[in-house]
Order: C-alpha cells, then structure tokens, then sequence
C-alpha cells in the first residue's frame, strides 16, 4: 500500500526526467552529473537526486564511476524509441493535468467532469489553446496507435470495403495502417482542425493521396458515404449520452448496408487488474 501512495513521486520523476530529455541524452553512452547539469541546465545536486531516485525504479543505472546510463527500461523515455512512452510522460505529468486529479474526490461526489472544474473548459478545447499540451498528447495517441495497428489490420478483413472512415482518428496513424494494408480502399479521416492539421502518418505512409482529411466534430456531425466507421479509443473518453451520440451520428452517415467497427479495450473480470478499468 506505501508503494501505490508513493506512486505519485515516480510519476513526477518521469515527467521531469522526460521533460529535461535525460534518456536522450543518454542514448549514446553514459554521462556524469555535470555533464547532464550542464546541457538540461538543471541544479546539479538536485538532478542528481532526481537520477538517483529513479535507479531505484529501475530507468536510469548509476555506474562505478558516477556516470549514469540507461537500462532497457529507461529507453522507452526516449523521444524516437519504438516503444516511446515520452509524450504520455509528458502530458499526463504536466501540472495542468496534475491540477486536475487534485479534483477526483469532487468529481467522485458530484459527477462532474474535475477538467472542467479545474480550467473551466472540456479537456479537446483547452488543449486546443495549449498547443505545448495539445502537442504532447496528440503525439501519443499516434504513438500509441501505431502499437495497435499492425494486430488490427491483421484480425480484420477492410478489403471488401470502398471507403473507410476514421472518426475521432487523430493524426490518422490507425487510418494509415489499414490503407497500407490495403491498395484498393480509401479513407477519410475526421478530427478536430487543430489535430488533422499535421496528418503525418498519412503522409509518411504513402497513403496521403487516398485519403480526405477533415476538420470537424464527431458530436455534431461525421461524412457521409463510407462503408466502413473506425471508432477506435474514442468512447471510452465520453460518457453513456456523448457516446450514443456519436454512434447515431455514424449509423445517420453510413449507407443500409454499412458498418460501424468500434475498437475500445475489454474491462475484463471483476476483480482482475486491467488497462480498461481507469476509464
């Protein structure tokens, strides 16, 4: 029990750790203290301790000679790792997000949503403001989609579709997958205007010229005409009343015969521990 309330303190390391970009820094070999100091511009008995502590989770491994260097597990704090959990170090550390589980017992007694509470607005529209935030989590839904995409376009047939679209598809990582898998399908990817501005992943895949990028919102209103609606990780983020909306939307959009394909994460058991059960 001491563990998980000290949990906080690790999750705090990490984001200060990834903000300074010390596995970066370290991707090349092991450095000292001053060294580290000296490029972060951090105080050096402070980052030090900061090093220090999280030796002891494992991410950094302190050497003979007072150098620090990074373990396997430090390496996913690394911006272009393959496995990169940077972003998600970044956004869910930053204090904008911290203020707002500060609020979880008022949302537990009320119902309401603590990020609204806490900056007077929905989470899509104050981030949209905040582009250092915004930015951060934009790449780690993208990040985190390319780590499903290949299990998900290898246990669904989209061939026999025409035309796939995308809904709530961020910078179109999952769209991509499933275009680049196959020739014959085009796709439509719809998001906020601020999150489709930068559709990278469709362009890095080659797939940019088969696919329309839309700017707009889900709970107004999705593109007509496609067979196939990809909602994936989309309604675990709104509640019962949100989420009916968006699917009515999509069965309003799609021709009789359409399909809507929602990708979301299973709850699991009752008393089994799952990645489903904090949503």
């Amino acid at each position: 029990m001491l563990q998980m309330l000290n949990a906080f303190l690790t999750v705090q390391a990490l984001h200060v750790a990834a903000a300074l970009g010390i596995a970066d820094q370290l991707a090349n070999g092991p450095r000292g203290v001053d060294e580290l100091a000296s490029i972060s511009g951090a105080q050096r008995s402070s980052l030090y301790r900061l090093l220090r502590m999280l030796t002891g989770a494992g991410v950094f491994r302190e050497e003979l000679n007072g150098q620090f260097a990074l373990t396997p597990l430090g390496t996913t704090l690394r911006s272009e790792a393959p496995d990169s959990v940077r972003d998600w170090a970044l956004f869910v550390g930053a204090p904008e997000m911290w203020q707002v589980w500060g609020e979880l017992r008022a949302s537990v007694m009320t119902g309401e949503s603590a990020f609204q509470r806490v900056h007077g607005a929905p989470m899509w529209e104050y981030i949209a403001g905040h582009p250092n935030l915004g930015s951060a989590f934009n790449r780690w839904m993208t990040r985190q989609s390319n780590q499903h995409n290949s299990a998900l376009v290898a246990s669904y047939d989209f061939s026999p579709f025409r035309l796939v679209a995308d809904i709530g598809g961020g910078q179109g990582s999952t769209l991509a997958a499933i275009l680049r898998a196959n020739p014959s399908v085009r796709g439509i990817l719809l998001d906020l205007a601020q999150v489709v501005a930068d559709p990278a992943p469709l362009v890095q895949a080659g797939v940019i010229n088969r696919c329309e990028v839309l700017g707009g919102d889900m709970l107004e209103a999705v593109p007509a005409g496609a067979d196939a609606y990809v909602i994936k990780r989309v309604l675990m983020d709104w509640d019962d009343a949100h989420a009916a909306t968006i699917l009515r939307n999509c069965a309003a959009a799609m021709p009789e015969a359409g399909k809507a394909l929602v990708v979301e994460m299973l709850m699991g058991s009752a008393n089994d521990p799952g990645p489903g059960k904090p949503f």
